[in-house]
């Protein structure tokens, strides 16, 4: 896994193992932390990191090959991960706006995907 994709795994991870000592979490479809943990393997090399910093902060560009990934991941995946780290203080009060953005940000890769090269 390269440097930065390792750090967007490190980073869920540890808001994972945060909240998981606060809260008894499962989603609605009833995931458990395992399941989260394995959705964010499925988004190594730069594409984790670069999905978080879009939905949260804006500040980086989704390339059509990440956007592959994310789709191949699963809507389910990328809504139970975002919905996680929302339930993180840090990031809770800003959901009002990460939760549409990450949607634009699902709608967008789906169309992206169909444009990214195949993936080995």
């Amino acid at each position: 896994m390269a440097r930065s994709g390792f750090v967007a795994f490190l980073l869920l991870a540890s808001v994972v193992a945060t909240l998981s000592v606060r809260v008894r979490w499962k989603d609605p479809a009833g995931e458990t932390l395992d399941y989260l943990a394995d959705c964010a393997t499925k988004l190594a090399d730069d594409c984790g990191e670069d999905i978080f910093f879009n939905i949260f902060t804006k500040q980086r560009k989704i390339t059509p090959a990440c956007c592959k990934k994310l789709v191949s991941m699963g809507k389910q995946c990328h809504e139970s991960m975002v919905g996680f780290i929302i339930l993180s203080p840090s990031f809770s009060k800003n959901a009002s706006i990460t939760v549409p953005r990450s949607k634009k940000v699902w709608k967008k890769c789906v169309l992206l995907a169909k444009e990214a090269p195949t993936l080995p």
